[in-house]
């Protein structure tokens, strides 16, 4: 493998180790206490509009830088 696929394929492998480790740190947290059960469906709806109003308000694709012509 060489270049891109060579870059992908090691990446991928290593965001899923990060992945690992972040859900391994994450699962001692007792969320209970920092979000109380009632209020997750209405944090989930927030973190949807938020990311609707984001994308209204961005321009260009997602990601990607726009090529300019030069003059």
């Amino acid at each position: 493998m060489s270049g891109w696929k060579t870059l992908l394929f090691n990446g991928g492998v290593g965001i899923l180790v990060a992945i690992a480790q972040l859900v391994e740190h994450v699962s001692v947290v007792e969320w209970s206490e920092i979000l109380p059960a009632d209020m997750t469906p209405w944090v989930i709806i927030a973190i949807g509009i938020i990311n609707i109003l984001l994308r209204h308000v961005t321009r260009g694709a997602a990601g990607w830088k726009v090529k300019r012509d030069k003059a």
